[in-house]
């Protein structure tokens, strides 16, 4: 008979955990609820007989935000009419396209039936439902405002696909001329060249030094493309390998915070996010402590996100948080000054949320300088290489009489 991890409240307010055997989760469900318990979590239990429930889809299955967002929305609507909470996940998984979504839901419908609570079944897919969401449908069971908050996790999802979409749009025009300018000088390299190396055979030494060398350098790229394709593999596979480990992100992401151009704006994006997110968790009841842990899951940068978490702990000591975030050069003083005064005048929520609108209008400006410096430049570096190349190839017919004389 399968066995399942169970974590439950009792009368007092006091939690237990443990194990149980039942045939199903339903089965284990009513046994903890006829003793008087209220169910936190109940799932199977890993390495007992598979049960003929549902089985819980594993929890590295990854969808699309967009599903989530329509989730959110959906339930939210639902919910507001009166649907009862399971019939409300069920109508949307009937209509969900995605399989794999659809799966996680269905999942999250019989851990509800069951008796487990909304927030509690979310938790079991970590990275569909993450812990911003969680933690905000939590504060809503108590108090009763499941529909509201709903609607505020989809806004909040809403305007980070926004950023992640803006900051990926500002950086597609630059890569995209990027590689266009990498397969021009590769094109030219290995096949407009060597027909001039034909021309000029023979009369190298009457060549100009541009010229001689572009030509070697075809030549070697053609001669020797096996080593060089090998090399590019090992390289790539290193970097790979190094972007994988705990050390190599670091360094990336310290890297683009000081990046020019683009560092600012990376930076901005980050800051925005994490403030987002602190607004959103604050204005919801959510603790701050707990609200800053989040705030630095989401931050999307090792840097930022070791700056929450030692606001964290000296919050813990009783610090305020306008003056430990003075410490921290990444930190705005603009922004430390708005804290300050939400603090005063404890209106730090919805300070916050202005905060969050200032910076994400300060991300704005920071795309539309950087996009519109970036533009100009690449075409102005792509322009010096191909002419660079077409000037050394030309060279030599300045001055073919020389290279006739020769």
């Amino acid at each position: 008979m399968p066995k399942f991890e169970y974590q439950v409240r009792d009368a007092r307010g006091g939690t237990a955990t443990g194990t149980l055997s039942a045939a199903d989760v339903g089965e284990a469900s009513r046994l903890l609820r006829s003793e008087g318990h209220v169910i936190v979590d109940l799932h199977e239990h890993r390495g007992s007989a598979p049960s003929a429930a549902p089985a819980i889809v594993p929890g590295k299955v990854r969808v699309k935000h967009d599903e989530v967002i329509f989730f959110a929305n959906q339930l939210a609507v639902m919910v507001d009419t009166g649907v009862p909470l399971a019939d409300a996940i069920d109508s949307i998984t009937e209509n969900s396209r995605d399989e794999r979504f659809k799966a996680v839901i269905g999942g999250v419908s019989e851990q509800v039936k069951s008796g487990v609570e909304f927030s509690a079944s979310l938790r079991q897919y970590p990275r569909v439902f993450d812990r911003l969401f969680v933690a905000m449908v939590k504060a809503s069971e108590a108090s009763g405002t499941l529909g509201t908050m709903l609607q505020r996790v989809s806004k909040h999802l809403e305007a980070q696909r926004a950023i992640r979409r803006r900051v990926k749009g500002a950086m597609a025009y630059p890569m995209a001329m990027l590689g266009f300018c990498v397969l021009v000088v590769v094109a030219m390299l290995l096949f407009v060249l060597p027909r001039f190396a034909k021309i000029y055979e023979g009369k190298s030494a009457a060549l100009p030094v541009p010229t001689r060398l572009l030509l070697g350098l075809s030549q070697g790229i053609i001669d020797h493309y096996l080593i060089i394709l090998a090399v590019l593999v090992a390289v790539g596979a290193g970097i790979y390998v190094l972007m994988t480990r705990p050390e190599g992100k670091v360094m990336w992401d310290r890297a683009r915070l000081r990046l020019p151009v683009l560092g600012p704006m990376y930076r901005k994006a980050c800051l925005s996010r994490s403030l987002r997110t602190l607004a959103t968790m604050v204005a919801t009841g959510v603790s701050m402590l707990e609200s800053l842990e989040i705030a630095a899951e989401v931050s999307g940068n090792v840097e930022f996100d070791g700056i929450w978490r030692q606001l964290q702990d000296r919050l813990k000591e009783g610090a305020s948080l306008s003056e430990e975030m003075r410490q921290f050069p990444l930190m705005p003083a603009p922004v430390c000054q708005m804290v300050s005064a939400g603090e005063r005048t404890g209106k730090l929520g919805p300070v916050l949320d202005r905060v969050a609108t200032f910076c994400e209008e300060d991300l704005d400006t920071a795309i539309r300088t950087a996009t519109s410096f970036i533009e100009p430049a690449m075409i102005v570096i792509m322009g010096l290489i191909v002419g660079g190349i077409a000037m050394a190839l030309l060279l030599p017919v300045f001055s073919l009489s020389k290279v006739v004389a020769s």
